[in-house]
């Protein structure tokens, strides 16, 4: 090769490195802003409840709204995705995620708040899977992907800790509605990049036959599935609305399930989860999900109704772990290129129960730097449990389906989150009651924490079960 040809082509690699640059920092931004706001909201719910006098329920409305909408609408987001273009549906999505943040910031009524909640969960369901297949079709599968999707973790766990931060000095420093009003600059930037350096992927060979009978089947079951598990104790596991959730859940979702195995065009085939390790991905990161999520929620009671500590403080104290998971994060793709997606995965839901089994016996006094050094050692398995289920659950898809595999891998999450915190808040107030007493509320999260740890045995026990699949040696 030539000297000249050699400078020629070191600059075409530079150009492609840089626009791939570009392309991973406005998928991973994004996805920052998704998690982000799935957190940010719960600092500033005091402040909402006065400003807008909500009374009775009303609030919990706003709380639960977006995690409802997302969930419901994560597989159409996949598929349509998939089949109209993924870059398309990212820059769509984000303009709607601009509105419904408007919408919400600038809110009249309650119920304006509350349907400006629900449209960005909406926004938020089609950005998600849409971004997760940009990145396959921007960043060849192997040692590149396994790194890009670790940076694409680490951003997930940053927005999701930063929202719990960000919403205490927003809410006390700007007010409440700048806690939805901050996304539209912040997505309008991120707009101008996708459309300068995305490049659109799509489905060529499917026709753009919408499976509107799935689509129908998998939004009503999700969103009465995710209501159910977490809202059972709030309103009581007999009570009317919950057991009409499951009335309507568990035969929409045996309906999606026989429909879709008997269908060419399905939103969601049922032989993706026979390929590779996409089934075994998506079953042990519920349980991963379970175990971290139900922890998560008993720590944040533990912290400011036992220890006392503010939103703030509470969102502070979460942010060391989430500081040292974005570190794990960034270099748990090489972790997995050296030693193995098998090896990273069992280690790190090791380390993760280690974590929680730290924290079992929460004391009645001088707890935080118990939570501080429990929390810091779960983050960093979790992590790295979390970005090798997704490499997992992602690679193998096929071209048409890398949004659908997204989504699904975002739809155990959800399922994970919904399971998880539903089983522990039963959990703990039953022994608590049990208990009785001074200490009985703080008994009860003791046995939730057990119940957490429970979770990540069971995911322990799933992998390797499954170890073949993710060693690649079933297809």
């Amino acid at each position: 090769m030539s000297e000249a040809s050699s400078h020629a082509t070191g600059r075409v690699e530079s150009r492609f490195q840089s626009r791939q640059f570009w392309q991973l920092t406005v998928i991973c931004g994004t996805q920052f802003l998704v998690a982000l706001d799935y957190s940010i909201i719960n600092v500033a719910a005091p402040s909402i409840r006065e400003g807008m006098e909500f009374t009775g329920g009303g609030l919990a409305w706003v709380l639960s709204a977006y995690p409802l909408a997302f969930c419901g609408f994560l597989l159409l987001g996949g598929r349509i995705a998939d089949l109209f273009g993924r870059k398309r549906v990212f820059i769509w999505s984000m303009a709607g995620f601009v509105l419904a943040s408007l919408l919400a910031g600038l809110a009249w009524s309650p119920a304006a708040l509350i349907a400006g909640r629900a449209l960005q969960g909406v926004a938020a369901a089609f950005i998600a899977p849409a971004g997760l297949g940009l990145l396959q079709a921007a960043v060849p599968e192997g040692a590149q992907r396994e790194r890009a999707l670790g940076i694409y973790g680490s951003a997930l766990s940053a927005g999701f800790v930063s929202g719990m931060v960000l919403g205490g000095v927003l809410t006390e420093y700007a007010g409440w509605r700048s806690v939805f009003l901050i996304n539209v600059p912040i997505v309008l930037v991120a707009g101008l990049l996708a459309r300068a350096y995305l490049d659109e992927s799509r489905d060529t060979h499917a026709s753009r036959h919408l499976d509107l009978i799935g689509v129908a089947l998998a939004t009503t079951g999700m969103v009465a599935l995710v209501f159910a598990l977490t809202d059972g104790e709030k309103y009581g596991w007999l009570s009317a609305p919950i057991l009409l959730s499951a009335g309507i859940a568990v035969p929409a979702v045996a309906l999606f399930v026989w429909v879709e195995s008997r269908k060419d065009s399905a939103l969601v085939p049922i032989s993706i989860f026979r390929t590779s390790a996409i089934g075994a991905a998506n079953l042990v990161n519920v349980l991963l999900i379970c175990s971290y999520g139900g922890m998560l929620f008993i720590l944040t009671l533990y912290l400011q109704t036992h220890l006392g500590l503010g939103a703030l403080t509470t969102g502070l104290t979460f942010a060391v772990s989430g500081a040292i998971a974005i570190v794990t994060g960034i270099y748990a793709g090489k972790l997995v290129e050296r030693f193995g997606l098998y090896r990273v995965l069992l280690s790190g839901i090791v380390i993760e129960t280690f974590g929680i089994l730290i924290m079992v016996g929460l004391p009645e006094g001088y707890g935080l730097a118990l939570v501080l050094i429990g929390t810091s050692v779960n983050a960093f398995g979790h992590i790295l449990a979390l970005i090798t289920t997704s490499i997992a659950g992602t690679n193998g898809a096929d071209e048409g389906r890398r949004a659908t595999a997204g989504a699904l891998i975002n739809v155990s999450q959800q399922l994970g989150l919904a399971v998880g915190v539903g089983v522990v808040t039963s959990v703990a107030a039953h022994f608590a009651r049990i208990a009785g007493g001074t200490d009985a509320v703080l008994a009860g999260w003791r046995w939730s924490l057990w119940c957490s740890v429970g979770f990540a045995v069971a995911a322990v026990i799933t992998t390797v079960l499954l170890r073949r699949r993710f060693k690649g040696e079933v297809t």
